[in-house]
């Protein structure tokens, strides 16, 4: 495995985009998790942030960079997407 951004970028949009085709087109979310609107991307959020690890201790610096960087950009868009959701005082 290469040592590059780009590639980290790719790999860090995986898990994200998964968790959003699976609470846009199935029903795990609502069948799943309920009461926490969220979950599936905290999931995708928590296995980029394991791979983060393991690429870091492989010497795979930039490509690390390139998912922590996508992970964190995913949720700062969840956020401000689904704000109604995650900040409704209700």
């Amino acid at each position: 495995m290469k040592n590059n951004f780009a590639l980290g970028t790719a790999l860090g949009v995986i898990f994200p985009l998964l968790a959003h085709v699976a609470t846009t087109f199935t029903n795990i979310q609502t069948s799943l998790f309920v009461h926490k609107p969220i979950a599936l991307y905290v999931i995708a959020a928590t296995i980029n942030l394991i791979a983060v690890r393991f690429l870091y201790r492989n010497g795979k610096e930039a490509t690390a960079n390139g998912v922590v960087l996508t992970t964190f950009l995913a949720m700062i868009v969840l956020i401000v997407v689904m704000r109604e959701l995650v900040f409704s005082f209700a």
